[in-house]
């Protein structure tokens, strides 16, 4: 078998500039969201109001942030809350005792008066100005209680594959108010494994913090006392690293994570929610899953609307024990950090190109074949970088409704019978300017090389295939996208042969328009308008 050194060598990884500091502000749309759905959240019922927010949240990302009415926010709520409600009917655990920081009726727990962590005489206590009580660290070795508290309470409502798990308990409680359940790294998912030999820590001896929760009303600072009684205990074992998964697109401050030292990005990649129905006393609700159950079909999920603007989800990490080797130097000055592609934010478009000459004939023919979907008002800027000639496309996309950004990477695949395949990667969706700019800086060393705009008008025919009229100011060409066998057929049917297809790209196509008319440096082209930037 290979030495680490010689893993860490072999590692083909993408890594971007990434600032954590900079990159933990609050995503305003979250926050404004939370706020109108507070005015709607039910009380005098038995629940988490934390876990309801969060379900909610996510839940309200599957639709475009133009279209969350109040009575949205209020259907969503209620659908969230019978599947919140469906789970803890199902618990033979005393819900009132669970929750009784919620409702004033115990005096060691309570929302409205929390208590805070500190040691006095090397114990541990958890207190305020009225009350104190000792607290105990333990190892939870009751399943029952795991599962609770890592399932149905913690708002992700999935287990995970478990190492140890520790509490905290009230001296000479059975019941803990706060757990939080580990793994080792030797089971972890292959892209995390790779991530940790890059920044220098032995895949097999790290431990990743998997669940945190707390009861409603337990102290403040809960989870960076357990996050390093935790480091403690691995620490005498050996163990180099500490690593878990944070989403700063929820935090409302600083994560008490990354306050508490746990503070390194260890990768980061694109957040997509998933939703599956599920049936719930006659009523279809839709339920927040991690990964979707082979009983689901596709069609049935719902996931984040591409137009509701995210963050990453940043993986976080720190030493505990002298590490196994040296991080990669790309990554030692910690401007850098692994961001991992996901197959769900990329998809395989197979596509061919046609010339116009003259623009009223070829509409006829369109029409005859295909029927008029929509007409968009399209302005695409190219960023590139020099070292790689990569780039990354940022379209700003006006339907004269609405107006959406995306920001994309194309690689091209091949090109089999004058069909060109690309894999298209997403870097951004949303409609800020600003954050697909931040996102794009993310990516590397890119900087603006054109720019240029075009009319885009939509048919689709009886099959899958999309056609569109893309006219420029430079030029005008038809778009074919499908199944090769159905191009093929949409091009013969338009008058057009294999030997009329053009494979060149559109930023392509311009620069050499570009060079033709020997214009400068990043001119930028529109209807009517054209001059130097």
């Amino acid at each position: 078998m290979a030495s680490l050194k010689e893993q860490q060598k072999k590692l083909s990884l993408n890594v971007i500039n990434y600032d954590l500091e900079k990159m933990w502000g609050a995503n305003s749309t979250i926050s404004d969201l939370r706020k109108r759905v507070s005015l709607f959240m039910p009380k005098d019922k038995l629940y988490d109001p934390q876990d309801l927010e969060h379900q909610t949240l996510f839940r309200l990302t599957t639709f475009d942030p133009k279209d969350i009415t109040d009575e949205v926010i209020q259907f969503i709520i209620e659908e969230q809350l019978k599947l919140i409600e469906n789970r803890l009917e199902k618990s033979d655990f005393d819900l009132e005792y669970l929750f009784r920081g919620l409702r004033s009726k115990y005096h060691d727990l309570n929302v409205k008066d929390r208590l805070e962590l500190c040691w006095e005489n090397e114990k541990l206590v958890a207190k305020n100005a009225n009350r104190s009580f000792n607290v105990e660290f333990r190892i939870v070795h009751d399943e029952r209680i795991i599962s609770l508290f890592s399932s149905d309470l913690h708002y992700i409502h999935r287990d995970r594959p478990r190492g140890e798990t520790f509490g905290f308990y009230f001296s000479g409680d059975d019941m803990p108010w706060a757990i939080e359940t580990t793994e080792p790294s030797a089971i972890a998912k292959q892209y995390k494994r790779d991530a940790l030999l890059a920044n220098g820590i032995d895949p097999n001896k790290a431990i990743e913090l998997t669940r945190f929760y707390t009861l409603p009303g337990a102290p403040t600072n809960a989870i960076s006392l357990m996050d390093g009684l935790i480091s403690k205990h691995y620490k005498s074992k050996g163990i180099e690293a500490l690593f878990t998964t944070t989403m700063p697109m929820y935090s409302k401050t600083k994560s008490t994570t990354i306050a508490g030292g746990i503070n390194r990005p260890l990768l980061v990649k694109d957040l997509r929610h998933k939703f599956i129905p599920i049936k719930i006393k006659e009523k279809i609700c839709y339920q927040h899953v991690t990964t979707i159950p082979e009983d689901h079909h596709e069609i049935d999920v719902i996931k984040t609307h591409p137009n509701f603007p995210t963050m990453l989800v940043v993986e976080v990490f720190r030493n505990i024990n002298t590490l196994s080797l040296q991080p990669l130097p790309v990554l030692e000055d910690g401007k850098k950090v692994i961001y991992v592609v996901q197959r769900d934010h990329s998809h395989t478009e197979q596509e061919i190109k046609l010339p116009v000459s003259d623009i009223s004939s070829v509409l006829k023919k369109i029409r005859k074949i295909a029927s008029y979907s929509r007409t968009e008002y399209i302005r695409d800027v190219v960023y590139g970088r020099k070292e790689d000639k990569k780039k990354i496309r940022l379209r700003i996309l006006d339907n004269f409704e609405f107006q959406c950004l995306d920001a994309t990477n194309k690689y091209r695949v091949s090109v089999e019978d004058g069909v060109k395949k690309e894999i298209e990667e997403i870097v951004y969706k949303g409609n800020c300017v600003d954050e697909a700019r931040t996102m794009i800086s993310l990516q590397g060393d890119f900087v603006e090389e054109n720019s240029y705009e075009k009319i885009r008008v939509l048919f689709a025919d009886k099959t899958s295939s999309e056609i569109t009229l893309d006219i420029y100011p430079f030029g005008c060409w038809i778009e074919v996208e499908g199944k090769p066998e159905e191009i093929h057929r949409v091009a013969s049917g338009l008058g057009y042969s294999q030997g009329d297809y053009i494979t060149t790209s559109a930023d392509d196509l311009y620069l050499e328009w570009h060079k033709k008319h020997n214009l400068p440096e990043m001119w930028d082209v529109r209807f009517g308008l054209s001059g130097k930037k």
